[in-house]
């Protein structure tokens, strides 16, 4: 009798789990969709929720976009004599087509009619820039100009006297905020006093002055807004270490640092400036960005326009940076 009762006792419980599996094996199988199923089954709507709800993710976006820094060798219709040639025009349209940008930042453009012709000229190639500032310095014929694809949200007209001296900047300072998808960019434009020897005072003194200048008025900018995307850009007319150069770029653990974009054509070569009368080549011009800007650099895609025939269009060459 306790050997059946045994037996009966294991076979009742292994009834019963084996009951209880198949029925839930059932349910299962009728009301659980597989995993692979499962994840299908999120929607891109309920996806984005989710990823937009993490902290990470909480940013604002810039559309990529491509920013030229050029100094164009006295393009000044309205006033050169003798007038730039076509054929340096020609070179210059073609290096800036070569650049693809979508923002371009010009020295040594003459009146806002030399504007208008680039601009004009462009187009004519498929490159529509809409939009445009011109501004400048003491100086009557040399300005800074800037033309972009996006708009141009705000302008502003920085101080051109500097302090504690009685010279002004000569082209003056760019001020100018272009609004790239949700995201704004200031860009600040430069053009220091030349290497070339005059004989009312120092020009790596002046030069060394306009850079000083030329910090308080970006570090002014940092102390409204920390968080400025900011790009100064432009013919600096100095090499990487010089004072004047270091000085725009200020203190390096600074949180209003600005790192300059070291880049180079497809032959490896990082000069930007051609000196007839010194026969020298050397890098005086640059971009540099703040902080907030460096992740977004595309350095693979990021170079010095050259063609062969550079030398018509200026002696300085394009630089291009490509923004992700």
């Amino acid at each position: 009798m306790r050997k059946s009762s045994l037996w009966l006792r294991f076979a009742y419980c292994l009834g019963a789990t084996l009951l209880i599996f198949t029925a839930t094996w059932f349910f299962q199988r009728a009301e659980t969709p597989p995993w692979r199923q499962e994840l299908q089954k999120i929607s891109p709507l309920t996806e984005s929720v989710t990823q937009a709800n993490h902290p990470r993710s909480k940013r604002t976006t810039t559309a990529a976009f491509r920013f030229v820094t050029y100094n164009l060798k006295n393009w000044l219709t309205s006033s050169q004599n003798p007038e730039k040639s076509n054929e340096s025009k020609n070179a210059i349209v073609e290096i800036l087509i070569a650049s693809d940008a979508d923002i371009i930042g010009l020295s040594e453009i003459g009146s806002e009619a030399d504007v208008l012709e680039i601009q004009k000229l462009l187009k004519q190639t498929g490159k529509d820039l809409p939009h445009f500032y011109h501004t400048g310095g003491t100086d009557p014929i040399r300005h800074l100009a800037i033309l972009s694809r996006f708009p141009i949200v705000s302008t502003t007209q920085p101080e051109i006297t500097i302090t504690g001296t009685e010279h002004s900047m000569l082209r003056g300072i760019l001020d100018a905020s272009i609004q790239i998808q949700d995201q704004t960019i200031r860009f600040i434009g430069i053009h220091l006093k030349s290497k070339r020897i005059v004989p009312d005072y120092d020009q790596e003194e002046i030069r060394i002055h306009e850079a000083e200048h030329v910090r308080k008025y970006i570090d002014s900018i940092f102390s409204k807004n920390p968080e400025t995307h900011l790009i100064a850009y432009g013919d600096f007319n100095d090499h990487i270490e010089s004072l004047s150069t270091k000085t725009i770029l200020g203190n390096y653990r600074s949180q209003n640092h600005l790192t300059p974009i070291h880049i180079s054509d497809q032959n490896g070569d990082n000069w930007t400036h051609y000196f007839g009368s010194q026969d020298s080549y050397s890098r005086i011009d640059f971009i540099t960005v703040s902080k907030s800007l460096k992740p977004i650099i595309n350095q693979k895609k990021s170079r010095i326009i050259t063609t062969p025939n550079w030398q018509k269009a200026s002696d300085h060459r394009a630089i291009m940076v490509s923004f992700d």
